[in-house]
């Protein structure tokens, strides 16, 4: 115990040799192949955020009495974690493994639907999430782009959905910074970060076994097992499997769409060095065998009708289906000195996908894709945090990433040709590089008065090479011709920087006030497409924020309350546009917003033991999200429907809350624990430039209830999520052939999981 809280301590002076110790740290990271991509926060939390012995994570005000003697640590770290997040500037959302759990959170998707101002949808099959905070992201359908959001597991950045598949297992706590990011860990981004932590191996034998049981068929397990190797080496590894019937179905051959069959493995091995000294290995696999939904076209004479069912789609005798596998490694090296704390993580992943999809939602090929890409993405994060006579907080830090994707998409359109084959395939190599270096300082001016400064120097360079054919010579009349083609390389440099200050009032409440600017890099559209034009590089985007904000933690932390404002305005926003091309097709494409401008507000509290037993939790957030600039054309193509001044963004619903309700009844030696939830939010744009590219209100209602001893031992639980049976829009677009495609909510589940700790 006092090991480890002197290494959660950060020291009081940096002796004079800091810069050469420094030195030798990086030479030695080099020359170890540790050089790396990790938030500060991931590997400050490596060696003290850990399960409880049973295998739960454990949490403030909801431990039996039978445990509290044996999970002080496991309450002291949970504790250190959360006031870590309430005291830095700037709004933290944050969940724990446990609150994932009661919430069937299962994806990265599902945990915007709990954290104000955050939008996330499947675009086509399911297979490419798209993520907006504050109305910030990239609504690209392709999954070839990085958007304005940095998604980072276990510290290693993420750069493209298909690296987070299946990947939200075995959690011990996720975090959502806002705002431009950067200066403190990883890469630059406009809109903020999300960081999925994975728990860590302990000295401690134990684990858990999970199985449950769902609607359409769906069967889940999930498995975990921490074992000390030696006195110095810990393991731990973790399993989960779904598979399910899938809940669409053809309304001609009554097949199954939105089938599960995915398999996740991790393995985690901590080796401490010394002391001071630790290392961390990650191993992970993820396989995808399932089913992608098919959306719902609302052509009456092509289509599934105007008022179709919400589980009826029109695939008929198209291929629909997905064979993804991919995995990679990482390697965590943390250091502890008198004067700070070295972090250096490096991380490489492999990914290919082989995905056909039923995109235009009919049963004839409009439309349709078959996206077939290997994606490769290393990186390298390293940083040294330190504090100087306790007045003066630096962290200093390194960034570097390189990530390529080989891709070869087609898209089928023989019915909207006229002819039996009408192929278009675009063949592609795109490379990306980014560098960065970064400077965060926090200086004590006054016992309540702190000022923040921050810098990044960033470099990146966009490539790529390739273009779409006329695979059957349809429209060039000669096959295998090129209809576009780009062979570019564009090279870009950006100075960014954060200033701020933070106020406390009085103990355990502070307001603050930041004004900060995030770029993301240039990129390119890689969907088959029939102009050059729509195929051409679309420029960086730049962002200036304000933010004020206030955050209070009181009645002994048992009440937490975070509100902030905010102002964003946006120079060359890159975004998704629904353009006319030649030929009398249309298509969507990446093209810039010259300027646009997001303000609004959130509100979110935590009251734990309202009443003994009785926790609360609530947020709330708005946003007015416009174009300053009206756009009528991309690169000289015709949108389908003008953008006006003052149109509203995509991804950014004017209003949105969510409400948790949890009460604990204490039945002699055990306890039931019943929850209700709910969420909605507004309605909002998926692209520009399209009058069916607009969702519909989305509300959800879940219950659950769940019973076991209070030594926690055991438990067992029954859920139902989306009580209402809504079947709301959540995403919508023209297809080629000018009609409507849509994806609805996925309806009513019920379930129940057994869980065994062991």
């Amino acid at each position: 115990m006092k090991r480890r809280s002197r290494a959660r301590h950060l020291p009081r002076h940096i002796p004079l040799p800091v810069q050469s110790t420094y030195q030798r740290a990086l030479l030695v990271s080099f020359l170890l192949g540790t050089v790396p991509a990790i938030p500060a926060l991931a590997q400050s939390t490596t060696a003290t955020t850990q399960a409880t012995p049973h295998g739960r994570v454990a949490q403030p005000g909801h431990h039996p009495a039978a445990l509290r003697s044996t999970t002080q640590e496991t309450i002291h770290v949970q504790r250190s974690r959360a006031t870590r997040f309430q005291n830095k500037v700037g709004t933290v959302d944050t969940m724990s493994g446990q609150e994932l759990q009661d919430l069937h959170i299962v994806s990265p998707k599902e945990i915007a639907a709990f954290t104000p101002g955050v939008t996330a949808v499947n675009a086509t099959s399911g297979s490419t999430p798209i993520f907006s905070i504050r109305g910030v992201g990239l609504d690209d359908y392709s999954g070839t782009n990085m958007g304005g959001i940095g998604i980072y597991l276990d510290g290693v950045f993420a750069p493209y959905p298909a690296l987070y598949n299946g990947q939200m297992f075995d959690v011990d706590n996720i975090n959502i910074e806002k705002g431009p990011q950067g200066f403190e860990s990883g890469r630059s981004t406009t809109g903020g970060s999300m960081n999925i932590e994975s728990i860590k191996p302990t000295d401690k034998f134990g684990g858990y076994l999970d199985w449950g049981y769902s609607s359409y068929n769906t069967n889940t397990g999930k498995f975990a097992i921490n074992v000390p190797i030696t006195k110095r080496i810990f393991n731990r590894t973790a399993f989960s499997y779904a598979n399910g019937d899938g809940w669409q179905h053809d309304i001609h051959t009554n097949q199954r769409y939105g089938a599960q069959d995915l398999l996740s493995l991790r393995n985690l091995t901590k080796f401490v060095i010394d002391d001071r000294s630790s290392l961390l290995l990650n191993l992970h696999y993820t396989r995808d065998r399932g089913t992608p939904t098919s959306p719902q076209d609302t052509d009456p004479t092509v289509g599934v009708g105007p008022n179709p069912k919400y589980n009826q789609v029109n695939v008929g005798n198209n291929r629909v289906g997905r064979n993804e596998n991919g995995g990679g490694v990482s390697l965590t090296f943390n250091r502890n000195f008198d004067f700070g704390t070295f972090t250096s993580t490096t991380g490489i992943d492999f990914y290919r996908r082989s995905l056909y999809d039923n995109y235009d939602g009919e049963s004839v090929n409009i439309g349709d894709y078959h996206w077939n890409d290997t994606y490769i993405a290393q990186s390298h994060d390293m940083h040294l945090q330190t504090n100087i006579a306790r007045i003066f907080h630096l962290t200093v830090g390194v960034y570097e990433s390189y990530d390529k994707i080989d891709g070869d998409y087609t898209s089928y359109r023989g019915y909207l040709e006229g002819v039996p084959v009408a192929n278009f395939s675009d063949h592609f190599s795109q490379q990306n590089l980014s560098t960065g270096v970064y400077v965060n300082t926090v200086t004590n001016i006054t016992r309540k008065l702190d000022f923040i400064a921050a810098g990044r120097f960033s470099y990146d360079e966009r490539g790529f090479h390739g273009g779409t054919t006329d695979d059957n010579g349809i429209l060039s009349g000669v096959p295998g011709s090129h209809l576009s083609y780009l062979d570019q390389n564009h090279e870009y440099e950006r100075f960014t920087g954060r200033v701020g200050l933070r106020y406390k009032i009085v103990p355990g409440t502070f307001v603050y006030g930041t004004i900060s600017n995030g770029y993301k890099a240039g990129t390119y559209f890689s969907a088959p497409v029939t102009a050059p034009q729509a195929l051409d590089y679309v420029r960086p985007e730049n962002l200036i924020a304000y933010e004020v904000g206030v955050k209070s933690s009181l009645l002994h932390d048992k009440l937490i309350i975070n509100g902030s404002l905010f102002d964003y305005e946006y120079h060359n926003r890159q975004t998704l546009f629904v353009a006319e091309m030649p030929g009398n097709v249309t298509s969507l494409s990446l093209g810039p917003i010259p300027r646009a401008r997001t303000r609004g507000g959130e509100l979110s509290g935590t009251w734990r033991n309202v009443i003994p037993n009785l926790d609360l939790r609530a947020s709330f957030a708005y946003l007015d999200a416009q174009a300053i600039s009206a756009v009528s054309s991309i690169g000289g193509l015709p949108l389908l429907s003008n953008v006006t001044a003052h149109s509203a963004l995509p991804f950014a619903p004017r209003f949105s809350w969510d409400a948790v309700v949890r009460y604990g009844i204490d039945i002699d030696r055990y306890r039931m624990t019943l929850q209700a939830s709910y969420t909605w939010k507004d309605n909002m744009l998926v692209d520009l430039g399209d009058p069916n590219g607009e969702s519909s209100k989305i509300s959800s209602l879940g219950l659950r209830m769940e019973f076991g001893p209070k030594t926690g031992k055991w438990s067992a639980s029954v859920y139902v999520d989306n009580l209402m049976n809504r079947h709301g829009d959540i995403y919508s677009f023209t297809g080629s052939d000018n009609s409507r495609a849509q994806y609805l909510q996925t309806p009513r589940w019920v379930g129940c999981n057994l869980h065994y700790n062991f």
